[in-house]
């Protein structure tokens, strides 16, 4: 990009996104049944809708009053750099809230449910809260994958699935541990409120912690056309496995998802990884057991 000059661009695409959406598609490409909420509204909001139904996933969102946010990503084609545009979206009100919170009350036992992304103007730490417990008392399983500044104010309320990046878990844990030697006393600490936490971009590599064991995993050399929706692809795939294999192990949900995430690193643009990916790469992730 140059600064003061036009920029020309070559290609555009549009896609129904975020973080809750990528990984519900995810988990979607890859046999689970999946149902998308959350708000929208306005023309942008339609236009979401039109799009989840292209790719024939159910979707049963709030309408509110304010218009749902786009954000841009653009991709430089020599380099494949990106830069992200994230635009703050409209204030949630009162009685849109509420509309969310009964519709969580129709949870089946066993269902998961994904809290994914930033809160959108209007939603605080309470409600966040007052969700999880819904979740919690349907006896479903809740799964959060959200900044560092929000995890830090929920754990205590005992998701059974986190999966932060290593700049967020040092902003959960308030400290700047860099190593799997440093973070892995820290994670196991935690674990007396979360049974599984997943930790990103640490050591070339990701980091599964659990009671029993702990899993690093990494994937293969691939060439990296796209990081949109890489993380949010390996939460889909890992909530895709416990779905549909509820005791499934930790060495067993990391490999799916690092897979996941390959699949999605190595599409151009917005585009996620499709399931035929998912599956190659997912024999080529290299795991081992951390004593």
């Amino acid at each position: 990009m140059v600064f003061d000059e036009k920029n020309y661009v070559y290609h555009e695409n549009q896609r129904a996104g975020g973080n809750g959406i990528n990984a519900g598609i995810i988990a979607h490409n890859l046999g689970s049944q999946v149902m998308l909420t959350g708000f929208i509204g306005g023309s942008s909001g339609e236009t979401i809708a039109k799009l989840l139904n292209q790719v024939t996933i159910d979707h049963k969102f709030i309408k509110i009053v304010g218009q749902t946010r786009i954000n841009i990503t653009i991709s430089n084609k020599a380099d494949h750099r990106q830069t992200r545009l994230s635009f703050p979206g409209p204030i949630i009100q009162t009685s849109e809230k509420i509309k969310l919170h009964h519709f969580l009350k129709k949870l089946a036992t066993n269902d998961i449910v994904l809290l994914g992304g930033s809160l959108p103007p209007g939603i605080d730490f309470a409600y966040l809260i007052l969700l999880i417990k819904e979740v919690k008392k349907r006896k479903a399983y809740c799964f959060v994958d959200m900044p560092g500044k929000f995890l830090k104010e929920i754990i205590y309320f005992k998701p059974d699935f986190i999966k932060p990046n290593l700049v967020e878990f040092q902003s959960l844990v308030g400290k700047k541990v860099t190593t799997i030697k440093t973070v892995l006393p820290i994670a196991k600490k935690l674990l007396e409120y979360i049974p599984f936490i997943c930790i990103s971009s640490i050591e070339g590599g990701a980091l599964l912690v659990s009671k029993d064991k702990t899993w690093f995993g990494k994937i293969p050399r691939v060439k990296i056309h796209s990081t949109v929706g890489a993380g949010d692809s390996m939460v889909g795939a890992m909530a895709n496995l416990w779905n549909k294999k509820p005791h499934a192990t930790g060495d067993e949900l990391l490999r799916l998802g690092l897979a996941a995430s390959c699949a999605t690193l190595t599409e151009r643009g917005l585009t996620l990884g499709t399931k035929k990916s998912i599956l190659n790469y997912q024999p080529q992730i290299i795991l081992k057991e951390i004593k």
